[in-house]
């Protein structure tokens, strides 16, 4: 393991280690905040059925005495909007020709903090911003649909000429219509993943490809993979526009529709999409879910997703406009296992990037043909609750409040080479490392920053214990699981 450099944990950390029967025990008090004490809300990206008017609703998330409260018709908009969250705020992006991001407090949901232009100085063309993923509450990357450049801002300003404070260069992948079509990132293994559709008149002509930057350097990586100027990962779906890390396996799924008719595709549906598995470390990718072909096609095309665990994912088969179902299945195996009652034949809508479980495991799931939220239950795959949001939900995202929730901590052991890796949190703006070798009696605690990956070589039959805790300016949150690294035995 990494050279201990010196303890740097929280002071409001009491950690006591417990060795019973070989096994060790994390048992973490005094962590300033308790997790019980954080609180989570839902914020939907709504608009009308005419698209004519756009809006915020904001939910609890932890039904108590009666149904979750829902407070409608926030944050009135006049264009397409998405958004995202980290901690306590949720950003609007307000995307083609209105190109601006706004940031609001979940305490004051239709009051903004600031609203800024997403626009460079002397651009042209709407730069229509799609995804905002965040390394910390200081630095965050969005992804710009219409441009070559991503921005590299910081959230935490309070005046516009503080916000960009950075790009990434995507020109590289340009298309013919001379943008990449930059829809969708995540971090893993401190590294950005960023899904680029490559569309030409919203037709996939070409190969769509993942480009990967070190989040500590900004540097593009070559992934050995790619081909000339283009160093990122090809893909084999086509029309991508979800991405999902899953630690527990070190896996990242992106989901593509394939082409449809539109523009000057072929008026054929092309099956060309499905579900496609990356290895963040080796780059290696794999169809996990195919959508068939001309001929059997049994879930129509693929046009969204969820990844539970690396046992349980879920995804949407597109039938037709407004005649979607959810269906359930093994992100391992493949293996569907069929729809889930009363989430089926309905315009389903905002299951791409950023489509995340609650704290509680549920599943909300945007019904944009009977205006609600579809709350599923992933222990039983039934519907625990409907909430009506008035105009059509678009887009799921959850509001922290307080010490972050906890992370999935995963690890990967190869010979004498082992890693751990987790994935981000939100509102955490670092992570502690718990690290102990039973043998010895030698623990440490090292603040490991905003990464979120650790790897050694190890001698020999060597074994030990971590444990990663985010944490904020709130104080230390919740632990993540325990995990052993072992090296085997000569």
């Amino acid at each position: 393991m990494k050279k201990k450099t010196g303890f740097t944990g929280h002071p409001s950390i009491i950690t006591k280690l417990f060795l019973l029967t070989g096994t060790l025990l994390f048992l973490i008090f005094s962590v300033g905040f308790a997790h019980a004490d954080s609180t989570q809300n839902a914020v939907v990206a709504t608009a009308a059925s005419d698209y004519s008017s756009y809006g915020i609703s904001a939910i609890t998330v932890d039904p108590k005495a009666g149904p979750r409260i829902a407070v409608n018709n926030l944050l009135a908009g006049s264009n397409g909007s998405t958004v995202k969250a980290f901690g306590q705020y949720y950003y609007r992006m307000e995307q083609f020709q209105a190109n601006n991001v706004t940031k609001v407090d979940i305490s004051s949901p239709n009051t903004p903090i600031w609203q800024y232009s997403t626009q460079d100085t002397g651009e042209a063309s709407s730069s229509n911003p799609y995804d905002l993923v965040f390394v910390s509450s200081t630095k965050a990357y969005l992804l710009r649909y219409g441009s070559t450049k991503v921005w590299i801002v910081n959230p935490s300003t309070t005046s516009e000429t503080g916000f960009k404070i950075g790009e990434l260069d995507l020109s590289a992948y340009t298309d013919a219509d001379g943008a990449p079509e930059m829809c969708c990132g995540v971090i893993a293994n401190n590294k950005l993943f960023i899904v680029m559709q490559r569309l030409v008149d919203w037709c996939p002509s070409d190969i769509a490809y993942v480009a990967v930057f070190d989040t500590t350097t900004d540097t593009e990586i070559n992934t050995g993979m790619g081909s000339g100027t283009m160093i990122g990962v090809p893909l084999t779906v086509k029309n991508p526009n979800s991405i999902q890390y899953m630690a527990e396996n070190n896996r990242i799924y992106i989901q593509g529709i394939g082409s449809y008719p539109g523009g000057s595709c072929d008026p054929v549906y092309e099956y060309t999409g499905g579900i496609e598995s990356i290895n963040p470390a080796t780059y290696a990718s794999s169809i996990v879910l195919d959508d068939g072909d001309a001929t059997t096609h049994p879930y129509g095309a693929i046009s969204g997703m969820l990844i539970a665990s690396s046992t349980k994912g879920y995804f949407v088969g597109y039938a037709g406009w407004g005649d979607n179902t959810l269906y359930a299945f093994n992100p391992t195996t493949g293996v569907v296992s069929g729809a889930v009652t009363g989430v089926q034949n309905i315009n389903i809508s905002g299951m791409n990037s950023g489509t995340y479980l609650d704290k509680n495991a549920m599943m909300w799931v945007c019904d944009a043909t009977n205006a609600q939220v579809k709350i599923v239950d992933t222990e039983n795959n039934t519907v625990n609750e409907n909430v009506s949001t008035n105009l059509n939900p678009q887009k799921v995202a959850f509001c922290t409040k307080g010490t972050p929730f906890a992370p999935t901590l995963g690890s990967t052991v190869s010979g004498n080479n082992v890693m751990a890796h987790w994935n981000t949190v939100s509102g955490a703006e670092g992570y502690y490392l718990w690290a102990s070798e039973p043998a010895t009696g030698w623990t440490v605690l090292w603040n490991w920053g905003t990464k979120t990956s650790v790897s050694a070589t190890v001698p020999t039959g060597k074994s030990y214990y971590i444990a990663v805790i985010p944490y904020n300016a709130g104080g230390s949150g919740a632990a993540s699981n325990v995990v052993q690294l072992k090296t085997a035995m000569e």
